[in-house]
């Protein structure tokens, strides 16, 4: 045999193998892994929501109703202060500094968003009765909370002159934390 007819067979032979036997690809794996996952209240979560502890704690409420209380706001009428106050004033803003914090409780940086930032109740045929903004001490709108640190806002709270013992607002903010 000629033996460039021979070195052309045997590198055609060894090429094929090696192409048949090293592609390694698969069409479908599966494999069963363990997943654990347990619901938290507001305030033990990953990215925990709670009071700051001091005294504006009274105008945050916890849904108890279930083993997993619920976060919330109040300054109304039915969650009256220990010194008997009743609401905002009209014709005036109110701030309640310091009021609930967002606590990084997880492993990663987060950035931290309250929206909506701002709730407004407009008077029936006249100008705006009620704003409400909630805002973060350190950033606007939003802030990055390392792990085992916590973000505090303020709730500022403006009642227009035509605000009566009638206007109320009832809203719902979202607390969301994203890896930056």
């Amino acid at each position: 045999m000629n033996r460039r007819k021979f070195l052309a067979t045997v590198g055609v032979a060894g090429s094929s193998v090696a192409f048949g036997v090293g592609t390694g690809a698969f069409t479908s794996a599966s494999a069963d892994r363990d997943v654990a996952v347990q619901v938290a209240t507001d305030a033990t979560g990953y990215l925990a929501i709670d009071d700051t502890g001091n005294a504006n704690a009274e105008y945050v409420t916890e849904d108890n109703g279930s083993s997993n209380s619920e976060f919330g706001l109040d300054f109304t009428s039915g969650n009256s202060t220990s010194n008997g106050g009743a609401g905002v004033n009209s014709d005036a803003v109110t701030v309640f500094a310091d009021l609930f914090e967002v606590r990084n409780q997880g492993t990663q940086d987060v950035e931290v968003e309250v929206t909506p930032l701002s709730f407004v109740e407009p008077g029936s045929g006249g100008p705006t009765t009620l704003i409400v903004l909630i805002v973060p001490q350190t950033g606007f709108p939003s802030v990055t909370v390392s792990p085992g640190n916590a973000e505090t806002y303020d709730a500022i709270v403006a009642a227009t002159d035509d605000a009566t013992t009638s206007t109320n607002l009832s809203e719902t903010i979202t607390v969301s934390g994203e890896a930056p």
